[in-house]
C-alpha cells in the first residue's frame, strides 16, 4: 500500500494572487526594518511633556496644535538636548519618506491578496487603493510640516504650520484606520489561521477611531494592534511557498 503524504499546513498557494504576495513580501520587509529603525533612532521620551496620555513623542509631534507642544517634546530654544533630539527626530522624518511608500503598499498588497481569494469585492479593493493613496499624501505633506516645526523657534510662525498639520495628520490616520476596518471585513472571509488577523485590524480601526472622539491614546494602541495584523499578513505570504 501507497502511503499518503500528510496534508501540509502551510496555506495553499493561489495564481492569482501571487502578484500580491509579492507586493507583500517586499512592502512588508521594508516597513518592518523601518520600524525597528524608528524604534532605534527616536527619542523614547519628550524632554518636558508629552500630549496627554500619549507614550510616543514622535505621534505626540504629529499630533500637536500648539507652540507649547511642539517645545514640551523637542525642547525650548536654546535648552541643552534640543539640538539632539531635533536631529534624531528630522532625521527619522526623512526615511519616513520611504515608510510612507511601504506601508499603504502594504495595505494594498494585502488588500489585493484577500480580493485574490475572494474574501473582498473588487470596489474594496478599490476602497484600500484610494485610502492606501490618501495616508501617502496626508503622510507627505504632514513630514513636510514637521520639518519645519522642529526647526522653529517664534510661536507665531509656528502657527499656520500647526494648523496644516492638524489637517494632513487627520487625513493620514483616517485612512489608516479606514483601511484597516477594510482589511478585518476580508479578513474574515479568509481561511486558515490568517482569519483572525481581523480582530487585530477591527481593534485597530476602533481604537483609532476613537481619537476623534478626544481619546487620542486610541492612536499608539491602534498603531500597535496594526502592527500584528501586518505581521501576521507578511508571515502568510511568507508561508504561501
Amino acid at each position: 500500500m501507497v502511503a499518503t503524504p500528510a496534508p501540509s499546513s502551510a496555506p495553499a498557494a493561489v495564481s492569482s494572487d501571487r502578484p500580491a504576495i509579492l507586493l507583500i513580501r517586499i512592502a512588508g520587509t521594508v516597513a518592518i526594518v523601518l520600524m525597528i529603525a524608528f524604534l532605534v533612532i527616536l527619542p523614547t521620551t519628550a524632554v518636558h511633556e508629552n500630549l496627554p496620555g500619549l507614550t510616543s513623542p514622535m505621534l505626540g509631534f504629529e499630533l500637536a496644535s500648539r507652540p507649547e507642544h511642539v517645545f514640551g517634546i523637542l525642547g525650548r530654544p536654546g535648552e541643552p538636548a534640543r539640538d539632539d533630539v531635533v536631529r534624531r527626530t528630522d532625521f527619522a522624518n526623512e526615511i519616513d519618506f520611504v515608510f510612507m511608500i511601504a506601508y499603504p503598499a502594504l495595505f494594498v498588497g494585502i488588500a489585493w491578496m484577500m480580493a485574490a481569494h475572494g474574501a473582498l469585492s473588487r470596489m474594496m479593493l478599490g476602497i484600500v487603493v484610494m485610502f492606501a493613496v490618501g495616508m501617502a499624501i496626508g503622510d507627505a505633506l504632514e513630514n513636510r510640516e514637521l520639518l519645519f516645526l522642529s526647526g522653529a523657534t517664534d510661536p507665531a510662525a509656528m502657527m499656520p504650520s500647526l494648523a496644516r498639520l492638524q489637517r494632513f495628520t487627520h487625513v493620514k490616520w483616517n485612512a489608516i484606520f479606514g483601511a484597516s476596518a477594510v482589511l478585518a471585513l476580508g479578513a474574515l472571509q479568509e481561511q486558515g489561521w490568517f482569519r483572525w488577523s481581523w480582530i487585530a485590524f477591527v481593534l485597530a480601526a476602533v481604537s483609532g477611531f476613537a481619537a476623534s472622539f478626544g481619546y487620542l491614546r486610541g492612536i499608539e494602541i491602534g498603531m500597535y494592534l496594526l502592527a500584528i495584523g501586518w505581521i501576521m499578513a507578511y508571515v502568510r505570504a511568507w508561508r504561501a511557498g
